[in-house]
C-alpha cells in the first residue's frame, strides 16, 4: 500500500471518527492541543502526522491509533507486528526531541525516502523495459 492511499485512509478515518465522537474540529483541537486548522488539514490533505500527533487524536476520540488507519474498503490495518524492538526504541527517542529537531528529522526521512522511491521506480522500470 503506498503512502497516499494510507495517508487518505488516515483522513478520511479522522473526520469519520470525529463526527462519530459528535466533536467539531474546534473541539478536538481543544482535547488535543493541536491546532483547529492543522486537524482540518490532517482531514483533507495527504500528509504523514508525526507520531506524536496521532497518539493525541488517537487518545482524544478514545480509539486505538491502529482504527485512525483501518482501510474501511477491506479492513486492512497496520500490523504492529511488523514494528522490530530497535524501531520502536529509536521511535521513542525521536519523540522525545524539541519539537524543531523532530521536524528537521522528519524532512531529511522524507527526502531518503523519496529518493528511495525514485530509485525503486527506476529500476522498475528498467526491468519492464528489458522484458
Amino acid at each position: 500500500m503506498n503512502s497516499v492511499k494510507k495517508n487518505t485512509i488516515f483522513a478520511k478515518n479522522l473526520k469519520r471518527l470525529r463526527k462519530k465522537r459528535g466533536l467539531s474540529q474546534y473541539d478536538l483541537a481543544d482535547l488535543t492541543g493541536i491546532s483547529r486548522r492543522m486537524i482540518g488539514h490532517f482531514e483533507t490533505k495527504a500528509v504523514q502526522p508525526p507520531l506524536d500527533k496521532i497518539e493525541l487524536i488517537a487518545k482524544a476520540l478514545k480509539v486505538k491509533m491502529s482504527e485512525l488507519f483501518i482501510n474501511g474498503e477491506d479492513n486492512e490495518e497496520i500490523d504492529p507486528s511488523i514494528f522490530d524492538t530497535r524501531s520502536l526504541k529509536k521511535l521513542r527517542d525521536i519523540l522525545s526531541l524539541p519539537p524543531n529537531d523532530r521536524s528537521d528529522l522528519y524532512r531529511m526521512l522524507n527526502k531518503m525516502l523519496r529518493k528511495n522511491q525514485l530509485e525503486r521506480e527506476k529500476r522498475e522500470s528498467k526491468e519492464v523495459g528489458e522484458n
